[in-house]
């Protein structure tokens, strides 16, 4: 009976010494995990240069869709029609300066929840508001509705590049909701990457490509005004 007695005290040690062990062994691999997504990085000259080369873009863009008066044009498109185009492209200027890049552009120490807040921006804002909503309609013309051959031509190469948009940040989506809870990252890739840095850079890729197609998109929009037709 005490043979019995003393197996099972020794086993009850060895279970709580093997609960310990875990606990430990945890909290330490949450806590490795914790310093490795909590990385930083402070803004540059690199940096600032992405933020103005977007600005810029817009610039660009906001001259060319002022160029358009109603009273005065008499292009190949209704005025209705171009009314439209210029208020989907204002929209999309608006979208671009949402509250979030605003503030992240002012940083001088950029964290992985800014990236995060970058990501969802562009995904609501930029690709879903601006290219979604408002530009979509380039994919969508034929000879019968739109007598721009200019678009029409280009129509494969312009859904290419939005599909493109679309998916461009969803790995990164993925990554930062795996990296959201504290636990052991077993990644062979987490020794060679700075999660908040490469992941802003990313992004930032993404904003600047969606900003090149409403740019692109907006200089046909200019040339239809200047009567620089198809």
């Amino acid at each position: 009976m005490d043979f019995f007695k003393q197996y099972i005290k020794i086993m009850n040690y060895a279970l709580m010494g093997l609960v310990f062990g875990f606990a430990f062994f945890y909290l330490l691999s949450n806590a490795y995990h914790y310093l490795e997504i909590r990385k930083d990085f402070y803004a540059d000259d690199n940096t600032q240069l992405l933020f103005n080369k977007i600005n810029e873009k817009m610039d660009h863009i906001t001259q060319n869709i002022s160029k358009f008066n109603s009273t005065t044009y008499s292009g190949n498109l209704s005025s209705n029609r171009m009314l439209a185009i210029q208020s989907n492209l204002q929209t999309c200027v608006q979208k671009f300066n949402n509250e979030t890049i605003q503030s992240i552009q002012d940083m001088k120490k950029i964290s992985i929840i800014d990236v995060y807040r970058l990501r969802e921006s562009y995904e609501n804002d930029i690709f879903n508001d601006c290219i979604v909503y408002n530009l979509h309609w380039t994919t969508t013309v034929t000879k019968e509705n739109f007598n721009s051959s200019y678009l029409i031509q280009n129509q494969p190469l312009i859904q290419l590049y939005i599909e493109s948009l679309r998916t461009e940040t969803s790995y990164l989506k993925k990554d930062l909701i795996n990296n959201s809870s504290y636990f052991y990252n077993t990644s062979a890739a987490s020794f060679i990457k700075h999660n908040t840095k490469d992941g802003f850079y990313e992004v930032m890729s993404s904003y600047n490509k969606a900003a090149s197609f409403v740019e692109y998109i907006s200089d046909w929009f200019a040339g239809e005004v200047e009567g620089i037709y198809d």
